[in-house]
């Protein structure tokens, strides 16, 4: 990342992950909308993370399994 020349020689970058834990339980974090969950477990809530991120943008919910696809 290129710094300008006013900005301070350090910086801190506060970074948040979308998948968090509270009483056992799983959730995900989106800008659109509140927390998502309660799921069961992270990879039930990056399923459904996945599922949603889909939706948001409009893509085929098949496209990740498709030959040249995301997965």
């Amino acid at each position: 990342m290129t710094r300008r020349a006013s900005d301070p020689e350090t910086t801190s970058i506060f970074q948040s992950d979308r998948f968090f834990e509270a009483d056992g339980q799983w959730y995900f974090s989106t800008r659109e909308t509140p927390d998502q969950g309660p799921y069961l477990s992270r990879e039930l809530a990056l399923r459904e993370c996945t599922a949603f991120l889909r939706t948001q943008v409009g893509v085929p919910a098949d496209i990740w399994d498709r030959p040249g696809g995301t997965s």
